[in-house]
């Protein structure tokens, strides 16, 4: 199979926000994995089901949002804003399969 600039690069960016995701996940690891979300939750809502976590990463995840959309593409830290953009909606996609399976 031939190589693939667009899909090596891709790939490549996985494997980086991988990294990334544990590094940050070990720094503030806890007995709960979602312990930030949950706290999150709690303080924002005053309870901590899997769609109030939910609501607090689209939360956090916002200001790298208005970040990218107030910057340009060489503004300064978009590419980290985007790479935090990308770990936030992974985690939010196992807070809707949690969500969904009712696992509260």
């Amino acid at each position: 199979m031939q190589s693939n600039p667009f899909v090596d690069y891709v790939l490549n960016k996985f494997d980086r926000l991988k990294a990334q995701f544990k590094a940050k996940n070990d720094q503030y690891a806890t007995a709960d994995p979602v312990a930030n979300f949950r706290t999150g939750a709690l303080l924002r809502y005053r309870k901590c089901e899997p769609e109030d976590m939910y609501e607090v990463a689209k939360e956090y995840m916002g200001k790298h949002v208005a970040h990218v959309y107030n910057n340009g593409a060489h503004g300064p830290k978009v590419d980290e804003s985007l790479a935090d953009i990308a770990i936030y909606c992974l985690i939010m996609l196992y807070l809707v399969e949690r969500a969904k399976e009712g696992d509260h």
